[in-house]
């Protein structure tokens, strides 16, 4: 009696389990959709909640099951995420930036994949017959330009992080055209954001830039007080669109997230991901923070603060 009591014991604690995986209107998912967010910031926050709120409008989330990976951004953590995902067989991974889209593509798996705010030239790393997604042309160049005319610089600082792909890339992009304009680049090499300040303290520089590193714009708070206490200009490429740095430039997360959103609904109704066409990023936002600027006894020149799309007052 006893074995007995105790099998139907083990079969109703088995069923309990199942029901508590069931939606609460008692349906089970019919598609799964993993996402890496890679870091803890705001631009990938504004792109996921984007994404989402186009997967409900459209009626897909009301019968998926999203599940979201949250990795710090290197590689191991990285390459962890996207093995979580694999091992739970979604039906689509969603990655935000580069570094978690290569991750993925590495692990050669043949889950479709749907990337986000990945920087252009990184996007041949991506191409398989399986991934598809939404590539972001910014100009570098124009950046510098933007920031060389609010001070005299000599010396650039760029904070980047050697973890991330298209970081990476991106200091190498700066340091070529710096040369041009007669500029010493002294690199801050970030692999934790706490570390920032430390790696800060002692330089001296006429300008900071950060790149599109999650490890970065984590650090971003740090920076600022930074730069505020130098005097100095701050710049974000890429990652940044909130107003904080005095210049940024970004491709719009909304409507990056409305765009995935669409090719993740074309592949959960049976599209193959090599049909849903790859595409670049729609409305990039020059965001000028006229506020503190001014603040800090720096002035735009009308001719730019005509091509921002945005200004802080």
């Amino acid at each position: 009696m006893s074995l007995r009591l105790g099998g139907i014991a083990g079969i109703v604690a088995v069923l309990l389990v199942v029901l508590a995986a069931l939606p609460v209107d008692g349906h089970a998912a019919e598609n799964t959709i993993g996402v890496i967010m890679t870091g803890d910031i705001p631009y990938y926050d504004d792109l996921h909640k984007a994404f989402l709120a186009r997967l409900t409008q459209s009626g897909v989330l009301s019968s998926t099951e999203v599940i979201v990976q949250k990795p710090y951004p290197d590689n191991i953590s990285l390459i962890n995420a996207a093995r979580k995902l694999i091992a739970m067989d979604v039906d689509v991974i969603v990655a935000y930036g580069a570094p978690a889209a290569i991750a993925v593509v590495k692990e050669r798996t043949k889950i479709p994949l749907v990337y986000a705010a990945v920087y252009e030239p990184l996007t041949p790393e991506l191409k398989t017959r399986y991934s598809t997604g939404v590539y972001v042309r910014l100009s570098i160049s124009s950046l510098l330009r933007y920031l060389r005319s609010l001070t005299q610089i000599n010396t650039l600082g760029v904070v980047y992080s050697s973890h991330e792909e298209d970081s990476v890339y991106q200091f190498s992009e700066i340091t070529k055209l710096a040369s041009r304009y007669g500029m010493k680049i002294d690199g801050i090499n970030l692999k934790r954001h706490q570390d920032a300040k430390a790696k800060l303290a002692g330089r001296n520089m006429d300008a900071i830039l950060l790149t599109g590193s999650s490890v970065a714009q984590m650090a971003m708070g740090q920076v600022i007080d930074y730069a505020k206490e130098q005097r100095i200009p701050y710049a974000s490429f890429f990652l940044c669109t909130d107003g904080r740095a005095i210049v940024s430039l970004a491709a719009s997360p909304g409507a990056q997230g409305e765009k995935i959103a669409d090719k993740v609904q074309k592949i959960l109704d049976g599209m193959p991901p090599d049909k849903v066409r790859s595409e670049a990023a729609s409305n990039v936002e020059l965001v000028f923070n006229l506020r503190d600027a001014t603040a800090l006894g720096m002035k735009l020149s009308m001719e730019l603060v005509s091509e921002a799309t945005r200004l802080i007052k």
